[in-house]
């Protein structure tokens, strides 16, 4: 298992509230998470980096006791941490409806479990060809699903940013919980909207098939970037 992740603040923004998390725990247990934060100046940076921190600390935690189990440590982990940033913003008037997308995946042997909330994504490359794994919770997705719009549509609408799912926002949060089975040779992408708005599946996929994976989220970042990106950008890789 080979794991490489970066974050850019992108072109525009004057602050990054993306935040990654990537990393190897024992019996040959590997992890990597992006949070894209929301929610006034600093509210979505302490959002985003507030669940980032309780998975981690949760997986290297409880990694060590023999009976480990990285699907209820990371759903709790969540759910703490959702408490935590929804009790932030209630306290303060500056961070009120802060709030963080989830993208990510635990791998164990050849099973990977995805976790998602919000239009952050993760994205699987085999034999050549780009899977989304996710289904993004935005609005343009539901105009999509309802036949409102099609994905080329979506991709230029003025709504485009608006999710409809975020921990933090509110008591309680829904995560999709996906499982699939991996294979050597298998890539992983988990990505903020800012690299996915900006880089296209072809040139994902360019990418992500070449020799060099600690290369790989410099080159998503870069090809975002030169692509104009309006937005924070963050790329992990995981490569079977």
């Amino acid at each position: 298992m080979k794991i490489a992740g970066t974050t850019d603040i992108g072109n525009r923004r004057n602050e990054n509230q993306d935040k990654y998390v990537a990393g190897r725990l024992l019996n040959s247990v590997s992890f990597g998470f992006v949070c894209d934060g929301m929610g006034g100046v600093k509210g979505g940076e302490i959002a985003s980096s507030t669940l980032a921190k309780y998975i981690e600390d949760a997986l290297y935690v409880h990694n060590e006791s023999p009976s480990f189990n990285h699907e209820k440590t990371v759903l709790g982990a969540i759910e703490d941490a959702n408490t935590a940033i929804y009790n932030m913003g209630n306290k303060k008037t500056e961070y009120r409806g802060m709030g963080t997308t989830l993208a990510g995946v635990v791998i164990d042997g050849n099973q990977c479990t995805v976790y998602h909330a919000g239009d952050s994504r993760v994205y699987i490359v085999r034999d050549g060809k780009l899977a989304l794994i996710t289904k993004d919770h935005s609005v343009v997705q539901e105009l999509v699903d309802s036949n409102q719009l099609t994905p080329e549509q979506a991709r230029s609408h003025p709504q485009r940013n608006l999710i409809t799912r975020a921990v933090g926002v509110d008591t309680q949060v829904k995560i999709d919980v996906a499982e699939l089975e991996v294979q050597q040779g298998d890539v992983i992408l988990c990505a903020t909207d800012g690299l996915t708005n900006y880089v296209s599946p072809l040139d994902i996929i360019e990418i992500l098939t070449t020799d060099n994976v600690f290369a790989m989220p410099d080159k998503l970042i870069s090809r975002a970037l030169a692509n104009q990106a309006a937005d924070n950008i963050t790329a992990v890789v995981l490569a079977i």
